[in-house]
């Protein structure tokens, strides 16, 4: 991969996703729950007449719950070209967008959960962190089903 990568943090864990899927980063956001849905999907806000469904990446990811969400901070992916939903993502705090040379990126190691080795793709290796790469497409292709 050669190009610009947004950097985000969750679960003190480094995370980057390709800047040109990004639509924006919304902070302190409200949004409404829906009661009857998966656990992942934290609710429903509106972007400038437009219903946006979130996710809590991190839960999608099995990590810990968050618990409550404190001014949350998301990530709004552009719009699919398939469909007019717009999605997004809760995160603890956006980093930077930094330039990723094709020698940084990695393969996963062996010893990452089936479910990390579904949604993330690559490592990127920097000199002070290792930070995972979010397949957004993957994560989002089945969003409302259960991981398998």
């Amino acid at each position: 991969m050669n190009g610009k990568v947004l950097t985000f943090y969750l679960n003190n864990r480094s995370f980057g996703i390709d800047i040109t899927k990004v639509e924006e980063i919304n902070r302190n956001i409200q949004f409404t729950p829906v009661p009857t849905s998966r656990e992942y999907i934290v609710g429903l806000f509106n972007m400038r007449g437009q219903v946006v469904t979130l996710f809590d990446i991190g839960r999608r990811l099995e990590y810990r719950h968050r618990g409550e969400y404190k001014r949350p901070t998301s990530i709004i992916l552009k719009q699919n070209s398939t469909d007019g939903d717009l999605v997004g993502f809760l995160i603890d705090r956006p980093g930077d967008v930094i330039d990723v040379k094709k020698g940084e990126c990695e393969p996963l190691p062996a010893n990452v959960s089936a479910v990390e080795s579904r949604f993330i793709n690559k490592i990127v290796k920097r000199r002070d962190e290792l930070i995972m790469l979010i397949d957004t497409d993957e994560i989002f292709r089945h969003g409302y089903e259960e991981v398998q």
